[in-house]
């Protein structure tokens, strides 16, 4: 038997009509297939949308967090730096005098490191990615800034503190040397030499106070014993002319002095008179006058 005269009308396939015309079963499923392809879209579209959105939120997120943390960075930076410019040690050496160190540039220095401003706050408000890293990047750069400005000042009070030590090392140096032999207790001098060479600082304001007080005690003690011994030269200059003038006084060179006493003597009977002076000889309470004085009597003129 052929197969063509097997077959039934239930088993010949169905072709489409010569007229072109889609059977309704094949166009309800054409219908359904574009209507999921067209939900597929849809989705893909809606999808790729909140995918970008969700991506784009987590980028601004990222940068924000970025942001944020710069931020915090300049800020424990400008914390450090005002710490710095307030401690003790800074406001020290702010307050040295040009005097008290061996180079005043330092001071220059310092100056000019505590000097420097500080920057202001960096916000991140902003509400994109691009935005917020530009934040961020001025953040890091205002902090790297600010460290290195706490740097220069934290170096710049070390040169201080170093050039006030060279100078009073050398001061205590210059103390050593001066007060060779002039100082009361030279165990003083020795803690001094020691204290330099330990660049002690304490040490040596110790030793010099030390030095300075056995300095002095020893100008006082030469001051007293010098001006003893120049009362001890007055006063012994006061006796030697008191006793030089009591020697002078109890001394008197001899002196003769004489009184001559005349009489008269006449003659009666108109005879001429004669006197003959008298002499009484005065030998200034010596004794009786010498022959000279009695040959010069005797050899007197007699007067007629």
């Amino acid at each position: 038997m052929d197969k063509k005269d097997s077959m039934t009308p239930d088993t010949i396939p169905q072709s489409t009509p010569v007229d072109g015309t889609v059977p309704a079963g094949r166009k309800n499923r054409r219908t359904v297939v574009i209507g999921v392809a067209a939900v597929a879209a849809v989705a893909l579209v809606a999808g790729g949308v909140c995918g970008y959105r969700a991506y784009e939120n987590h980028r601004v997120s990222m940068a924000r967090q970025a942001c944020q943390s710069a931020v915090t960075d300049l800020n424990k930076a400008v914390k450090s730096y005002e710490a710095l410019l307030g401690a003790d040690a800074t406001t020290a050496a702010l307050k040295t005098d040009a005097t008290s160190v061996r180079d005043a540039k330092t001071l220059d220095a310092l100056k000019q490191a505590a000097g420097a401003e500080t920057p202001g706050m960096v916000k991140c408000d902003a509400s994109d990615k691009i935005g917020l890293d530009a934040a961020a990047a001025k953040a890091d750069k205002t902090a790297k800034g600010v460290k290195a400005a706490a740097k220069a000042l934290e170096s710049a009070v070390k040169a201080v503190e170093s050039s006030k030590l060279d100078k009073t090392v050398a001061d205590a140096d210059g103390l050593y040397k001066a007060t060779e032999g002039n100082v009361q207790d030279e165990k003083t001098r020795e803690a001094l030499k020691q204290a330099i060479a330990k660049r002690d600082a304490g040490a040596i304001a110790k030793a010099v106070k030390s030095v300075n007080d056995s300095k002095a005690a020893k100008e006082k003690a030469d001051a007293e014993a010098k001006a003893k011994a120049e009362q001890e030269a007055q006063a012994q200059a006061a006796a030697e002319a008191a006793a030089q003038a009591q020697a002078q006084q109890s001394y008197s060179a001899p002196r003769q002095s004489y009184t001559p006493s005349y009489s008269g003597g006449s003659t009666s009977g108109g005879g001429s008179g004669s006197s003959v002076p008298d002499f009484v000889p005065s030998s200034g309470g010596y004794g009786v006058g010498s022959a000279n004085d009695c040959d010069a009597a005797c050899r007197a003129p007699i007067q007629h």
